[in-house]
C-alpha cells in the first residue's frame, strides 16, 4: 500500500506540474505543509485525535473574476488513540493516505488576501496501524466489543467534501480545511458479527509557499 501512495504521489506530481504549465502566468505551484487533526464518526468505538500532518503539491490560478482553482495532491498520516477496555490503556494509531483534490476559491474582494474554498477529492488509505504490535488482539472501548484487529480494517478508497479558507499573499498563504469522508470506511465486525460504521474526517492548518 506505501508503494501504491508513492506511485499516485510521482503521478500526481507530473498533473499538477503539467497543469501548471499549461496555466496563464499568474498561476503558481505550491508547496503545502499541514498539521491534521483527526476524528472518526463512529458510535461503535471510542477515539481520541491526535495531532498527524500532510504535505502535498499544489496549483493555484485564477479561472474568473472574483475565483482561483486550486489542485492538488497531499501525502497524509492521521493520528489517534484509542483505549484497551480492560487495563484501560491507551493505544496509539495512524492511517496513511493521499489525497488529490479540486477546489474552487472565492476570493473576497477579488483580491489575494483571503478566499473561501469548497470542492471535492478523492482519497486512498491503508488500514488502521497500530504503534505498538502487542496490542493487536485487544479489545477497545465502545459500544460493543471489539477487537483492534478488526477496527483495523478499512476501505481503501473513499470521496471527500472539503471546506475552508486561506489567506495571504501570491507567495505565502496560511489555510485551514475540513475534509469529510462521505463513505463508510469501517470493514470490521464486533463481537456479535455485526458490521462496524464509520465515517472519517479531519481538520488540517498550515502553510503554502508558491513559485
Amino acid at each position: 500500500m506505501r508503494s501504491l501512495f508513492i506511485i499516485i504521489f510521482i503521478c500526481g506530481f507530473n498533473i499538477v506540474a503539467q497543469a501548471q504549465r499549461r496555466q496563464a502566468s499568474n498561476n503558481r505551484l505550491g508547496i503545502a505543509l499541514d498539521a491534521t487533526f483527526f476524528s472518526l464518526n463512529t458510535d461503535d468505538v471510542a477515539i481520541d485525535g491526535k495531532v498527524g500532518w500532510s504535505a502535498g503539491l499544489e496549483t493555484r490560478g485564477s479561472s474568473r473574476p472574483y475565483w482561483d482553482m486550486i489542485f492538488g495532491i497531499h501525502l497524509f498520516n492521521n493520528k489517534f488513540s484509542v483505549q484497551e477496555a480492560l487495563t484501560l490503556d491507551d493505544i496509539d494509531m495512524s492511517v496513511i493516505g493521499a489525497e488529490v483534490k479540486l477546489l474552487w476559491a472565492y476570493k473576497i474582494d477579488n483580491r489575494d488576501y483571503l478566499s473561501l474554498e469548497i470542492g471535492p477529492a478523492v482519497s486512498f488509505n491503508g488500514e488502521f496501524k497500530v504503534a505498538d504490535k502487542r496490542y493487536e488482539d485487544s479489545i477497545i472501548t465502545g459500544s460493543s466489543a471489539v477487537t483492534v484487529a478488526s477496527f483495523q480494517e478499512t476501505s481503501p478508497i473513499n470521496i471527500n467534501g472539503i471546506v475552508g479558507l486561506s489567506g495571504g499573499s501570491e507567495k505565502i498563504r496560511f489555510s485551514a480545511h475540513y475534509h469529510y469522508a462521505f463513505l463508510d470506511v469501517l470493514n470490521g465486525k464486533n463481537a456479535l458479527s455485526e458490521e462496524l460504521n464509520g465515517n472519517m474526517s479531519y481538520i488540517t492548518a498550515g502553510v503554502r509557499f508558491y513559485f
